[in-house]
């Protein structure tokens, strides 16, 4: 039997690849850009496997890392345009450096379209989507945004690795938070231990940063120690701890909303 299903979506992901191989040879080549494509890629080969899986807590797994790369096009899209302008213009393959527009927005939408014919090769299949998790999508997009903000901070702002705790606490604190709202026994209460510490750790780690003196002028020393200075570093010091911060919190939450698209939640 004919499924025109998967043929429309074959056809559909043939045109992105193309898409995505014109935009690298005739406008950048700036081979980063693959990226964005890979980014549709895992958003819509996870979102069907989300949907045709049948355990929750794979649901939830394969959903959230769909919200990944959803988040990832957002992402890499506003980056690439933002922070890597000129370095896109040095690969122009055209004099005009406005199609560095052009070069990012035909990656996105390549991607797109890469996750789009996934939809379509599923109803070929005769299978059916069944229990979406919106909010696993929407934790998954949190967390890639969150990701993307840290290193917006350690890579353009103030160069101070050290400043990707902040994302890494608030991760581990709201899986800890997750766990222990789930758990039964005595793991529920060191789970939730474990996230008062880590919560205070982010909201320690903030205030010292930035109203710290000594912590100041050693990220102002760390930076102006590397390779190359920051392409912002005209910008305050004490705002890299505090968007670092708020990437840790945007973590959070995203983690915690993954966690609730799971049933009989008990926070």
């Amino acid at each position: 039997m004919v499924k025109p299903g998967s043929i429309i979506g074959g056809f559909i992901i043939a045109i992105s690849i193309a898409l995505q191989v014109v935009t690298l040879l005739e406008i950048a080549q700036f081979w980063w850009l693959l990226f964005i494509w890979g980014a549709g890629i895992i958003a819509g080969g996870f979102y069907i496997w989300g949907g045709t899986a049948f355990g929750e807590s794979e649901k939830m797994e394969h959903f959230t890392i769909s919200g990944i790369g959803f988040g990832a096009i957002i992402s890499l899209t506003a980056y690439f345009i933002l922070f890597q302008w000129d370095n896109i213009v040095d690969t122009l393959e055209l004099s005009n450096e406005n199609w560095v527009i052009g070069a990012v927005g035909f990656s996105a939408l390549a991607a797109i379209m890469a996750a789009a014919s996934f939809l379509f090769i599923i109803t070929g299949t005769n299978k059916q989507m069944k229990g979406v998790k919106p909010g696993a999508l929407i934790g998954g997009i949190l967390i890639s945004v969150s990701l993307t903000l840290q290193i917006v901070v350690v890579i353009h702002i103030r160069k101070a690795y050290w400043l990707l705790v902040f994302w890494f606490v608030g991760l581990i604190g709201a899986i800890a938070l997750s766990t222990g709202a789930r758990a039964r026994g005595y793991n529920s209460p060191t789970s939730f231990v474990i996230a008062g510490v880590f919560i205070g750790i982010l909201l320690f780690g903030v205030l010292y940063c930035t109203l710290s003196d000594k912590a100041i002028t050693a990220i102002d020393t760390m930076s102006n120690n590397a390779d190359s200075f920051p392409t912002h570093d005209h910008l305050p010091t004490w705002l890299a701890p505090l968007l670092s911060f708020v990437s840790g919190v945007v973590a959070f939450m995203g983690v915690l909303f993954s966690a609730a698209s799971l049933p009989k939640r008990s926070y």
